[in-house]
């Protein structure tokens, strides 16, 4: 990975063989960022995505086995415990030009990866939800 920091402006290359939200949160990690969203777009080998199922209060997953192009990348930064928890979206097309999206787990860069990362000044934190188990963004008057 490569970047540079225009203000509050990450611009971000990931590079073939490296893992999109891994890498995301290595950098937040290594940056003290807890807050933010990025968007990004490049190509993609192997990915795992999902989709939520309310009646299970379960993910369903698959993993799409690429070469896809990320036609959209998009997510959001908040902490969970104190640590970066990355909350990401993707939309792939295969060779036909269709395109399959959902929630991201992983991804590996297959060629490049180009994200814009905003960080804010403040942290948001995240709390499980006990009735479906997810990490919702805190945002209950008064709360953390």
């Amino acid at each position: 990975m490569k970047y540079f920091v225009l203000g509050a402006t990450y611009i971000v290359r990931l590079d073939a063989g490296e893992r999109i939200v891994e890498t995301l949160r290595a950098l937040c990690e290594r940056d003290a960022i807890g807050g933010g969203f990025f968007h990004g777009l490049g190509a993609v080998g192997e990915a795992e995505i999902g989709r939520f199922d309310p009646s299970r209060n379960d993910y369903d997953w698959t993993t799409v086995p690429g070469p896809s192009e990320v036609v959209s990348l998009y997510g959001n930064i908040t902490t969970v415990d104190g640590k970066p928890f990355i909350h990401a979206h993707i939309a792939l097309g295969d060779g036909t030009f269709a395109v399959r999206g959902g929630h991201l787990k992983e991804a590996t860069v297959l060629v490049t990866c180009e994200v814009t990362l905003v960080r804010f000044r403040d942290d948001i934190a995240r709390t499980k939800d006990a009735a479906t188990g997810l990490w919702r963004l805190a945002l209950d008057p008064g709360g953390d």
